[in-house]
């Protein structure tokens, strides 16, 4: 194995851009394949053999799960002193909002909060519409199942309430299984601060902008592909939404902790003296087989997950292993070409390549 390596690496440092554009092309690819072709990444909590597993399964084939997704409107007047009870003005507004909330795409019905005010505020709070002070209306949409939606329907929820707040009397907040199941969940602070936590740690240690951009810029790269990969492996396997974040966390740190082994091999061989392109060979004959067995290692260990029997684990077992199978492939080509392109400059801080720096 390490003379195959040795060789990936010298011909990936002597063709550095035949390499890297390779993997851009393959990123334009997938994330492309993702858009296009990728299916929603799929939460199901089915595990065959429970007996809860049963009795959810009698449930949906007596129709309990027929009643779709819903999405709840609050809503409360923006006058502090101001109640349903005492505003005609609120209420009328409220009538309005019910109306235009009940005319969107594929909403079933809704409740009729402002009907149950016109009956009186006792029956308005009997019926759990209204809050027993005036101040708060609560107005549920009934969607159909999740099968007949799409994100689209959120988008027109959103836009409907946007442009139902603007020059509204009442204040409008919306929530509910229509969000949770198509809401996109925002980019994790803690990913970038794990990222702006690690360039540190690398630059202190490199003590160089390159060598410290290297395993970030591969890691990143790698995530990318392999993340973006799981909506597309979708279509054959149900993908837990948890997936691309259980396989991000995993993803970059393997992808920087292998990218940091060959790239302290290659400046201590910068160092000694060595010609680029031999530099790169050797340090990837070196690292390369820890990082190749190591990597094998995480792949099964993770496989595992399907020892357990339980679908949606194996799913995700399998969509964060491709992560990983990417992050090496990663190391072992991108990265080396990459080397092989900064040349001199991936070494020691020194500014000497031919020479061993201080410590």
């Amino acid at each position: 194995m390490s003379q195959i390596l040795y060789r990936l690496g010298r011909l990936s440092a002597r063709r550095p851009w035949v390499v890297i554009g390779s993997w851009l092309v393959l990123a334009v690819v997938v994330v492309g394949a993702s858009s296009t072709f990728g299916q929603r990444l799929k939460d199901s909590l089915q595990v065959p053999g429970l007996d809860s597993q049963q009795a959810s399964d009698l449930m949906a084939a007596a129709g309990a799960g027929d009643a779709g997704l819903t999405a709840q409107v609050v809503v409360t007047p923006l006058a502090k002193d101001t109640t349903f009870f005492d505003s005609a003005a609120a209420r009328s507004a409220l009538a309005h909002l019910q109306s235009s909330a009940a005319a969107l795409p594929h909403v079933l019905s809704t409740t009729d909060p402002a009907g149950a005010l016109a009956a009186g505020p006792e029956v308005a709070v009997q019926r759990g519409v209204v809050s027993a002070d005036g101040r708060v209306a609560l107005l549920r949409l009934q969607y159909p199942l999740v099968d007949e939606l799409s994100a689209k329907d959120l988008s027109n929820l959103k836009a409907f309430g946007a442009e139902a707040a603007a020059g509204s009397p009442l204040r409008i907040e919306m929530g509910g299984d229509l969000y949770y199941a198509f809401e996109q969940p925002q980019p994790g602070l803690g990913e970038l601060i794990g990222l702006l936590v690690a360039a540190l740690i690398l630059f202190i240690a490199f003590g160089s902008l390159v060598a410290t951009a290297l395993p970030l810029g591969t890691a990143v790269l790698g995530l990318a592909v392999g993340v973006s990969s799981m909506s597309v492996i979708a279509n054959v396997i149900d993908i837990p939404s948890w997936a691309p974040v259980l396989g991000a966390m995993v993803g970059l740190g393997v992808g920087i902790d292998y990218a940091l082994f060959i790239v302290t091999r290659h400046r201590d061989n910068l160092a000694r003296g060595l010609p680029v392109e031999e530099s790169v060979g050797s340090a990837l004959a070196m690292a390369g087989k820890p990082v190749v067995v190591a990597g094998g290692i995480v792949v099964v260990a993770i496989l595992g997950l399907a020892v357990a029997g339980v679908p949606f684990m194996t799913a995700g077992g399998i969509a964060v292993s491709v992560v990983v199978l990417v992050m090496v492939c990663v190391s072992v080509t991108l990265l080396p070409a990459l080397l092989g392109l900064v040349g001199h400059r991936g070494g020691a801080a020194c500014g000497h390549p031919g020479r061993r720096c201080a410590s």
